[in-house]
């Protein structure tokens, strides 16, 4: 009998390791040998899917964009206002963002000196712009929204979620991004109501 395939599932496992070592480390104090062992396996199994740091780093981008677009694709076909719906996507992944942002935002900084990761930081946010864009044309279709630049609302939805996200990292006695990203979104639907 022929051994199931277990690549997805171990490379999940990698990701998720090294997300954890990163947050703990960053990324220039963590080794690949530091990812092993919270993942559970030998420094080989790490390397037979994933080449260097380099590869890991771009791994936890893909894991990243594809499970936030995942959860914007599934809101975009689902039923309510836009408001409710981006609404939802905000408390669907708010908890999991404030954690991880430090993260990202050693990740934004590796970007500005390595080509490979700005590429995929690019393909994140326009992915995650083109479906925000889609829930503004849905709005305005319906009549819940006037008519704007969907990709600049989009733009503007994306850059309120990241702002308020730094704000809590940086200041998170003056900004919860629980409680004002809500709020946030309330004033920026209010503005784009028709």
């Amino acid at each position: 009998m022929p051994k199931p395939d277990v690549s997805a599932e171990r490379k999940l496992q990698i990701v998720e390791a090294a997300m954890k070592v990163f947050t703990r480390k960053g990324f220039a104090a963590a080794r690949m040998e530091d990812i092993a062992q919270e993942a559970g396996l030998s420094i080989g199994g790490v390397y037979w899917y994933f080449k260097g740091k380099d590869d890991v780093i771009v791994g936890i981008m893909q894991a990243i964009i594809d499970a936030d677009v995942k959860t914007l694709r599934n809101l975009l076909d689902a039923s309510g206002t836009v408001r409710d719906r981006l609404a939802q996507y905000v408390l669907a992944t708010i908890e999991e963002a404030i954690e991880t942002t430090p993260l990202s935002y050693e990740l934004y900084g590796l970007a500005l000196r390595d080509t490979k990761v700005r590429k995929h930081i690019r393909s994140f946010f326009t992915a995650y712009r083109d479906v925000l864009a889609e829930f503004v044309r849905q709005g305005i279709q319906r009549g819940e929204l006037r008519d704007v630049d969907a990709n600049l609302a989009a733009t503007t939805f994306a850059a309120l979620y990241e702002g308020m996200l730094e704000m809590t990292l940086l200041d998170p006695k003056s900004v919860d991004a629980e409680t004002t990203l809500p709020a946030a979104l309330d004033l920026l639907m209010a503005g784009l109501a028709k």
